[in-house]
């Protein structure tokens, strides 16, 4: 297997780092670890790793420098938590299992939900087979429990911004969720409608899929001090919300 070519990282994208973890801002498209096939040529485990060896930090006891606490999609955005050793990586490791960690998520739907907050509960599992690698089901009879918040915070006509907090951590549980209430993300090729084009902003255009991790939050597992870790919306995300926004006020000052 070809190892990923590590590429220069760039260190503005690091929004926290102490002795024992580090946290970044991932960007859609790329991994956070290498895939089977290890072909890719940025893996942001790689890259991180080789900038922080290059500022002076050594391998723990194991001989490792860096551990992936989670993961996010590939096209998905947002906060990543790697932790430094060992011992961080069981701690935070454990949090995660234990529910400790509160993630939001900020994604962008399909339609405007009737609802402003609601909690879906509905079981998933991963579906089987090669055509079926990669992918989670609705499994309501031998599913996984998985739980997430939904949150209104804005609708635009047919496009709807809405916070995710997931309390589970479940195989594309989001965006399985969203699908499952009738409002999947306005990009999303696994899960989304291929055909659907907005009325409401005709000529729209999306490459990338819109789900953003905004934060997460947590007790230090050392120092016991609040971590509040923040991924403000960059790119394509900042401009579509610059959008929809614009959008909505230009809509507000026409007359009824």
């Amino acid at each position: 297997m070809r190892k990923a070519t590590p590429v220069p990282f760039d260190p503005r994208k690091i929004l926290s780092e102490d002795d024992h973890f580090v946290a970044v801002h991932k960007e859609a498209g790329e991994l956070v670890v290498a895939d089977r096939f290890g072909l890719e040529k940025s893996v942001l485990l790689h890259d991180l790793g080789e900038h922080l060896r290059s500022a002076g930090h050594k391998p723990d006891a194991t001989g490792r420098d860096l551990y992936p606490v989670h993961r996010l999609d590939r096209d998905t955005s947002g906060v990543v938590l790697f932790a430094k050793h060992e011992e961080a990586h069981r701690a935070l490791s454990r949090m995660f299992e234990g529910r400790e960690m509160h993630k939001t998520y900020w994604a962008f739907v399909v339609g405007a939900p009737a609802w402003s907050w609601c909690r879906c509960e509905i079981p998933l599992s991963r579906a089987e087979g090669k055509k079926g690698r990669g992918r989670a089901l609705v499994d309501l009879a031998r599913g996984k429990p998985a739980e997430t918040d939904f949150l209104v915070k804005e609708i635009f006509g047919d496009v709807s911004w809405i916070e995710a907090r997931p309390r589970t951590g479940r195989l594309h549980q989001i965006r399985v969720h969203l699908r499952s209430l009738g409002h999947p993300l306005l990009v999303d090729h696994q899960y989304g409608l291929e055909d659907w084009r907005s009325a409401s902003f005709p000529g729209m255009e999306l490459t990338r899929m819109p789900l953003h991790a905004r934060s997460l939050s947590f007790t230090h597992p050392f120092t016991k001090n609040p971590v509040d870790l923040n991924a403000p919306l960059g790119g394509e995300l900042r401009a579509l919300l610059d959008r929809l926004k614009k959008r909505g006020d230009d809509l507000a000052g026409l007359p009824e």
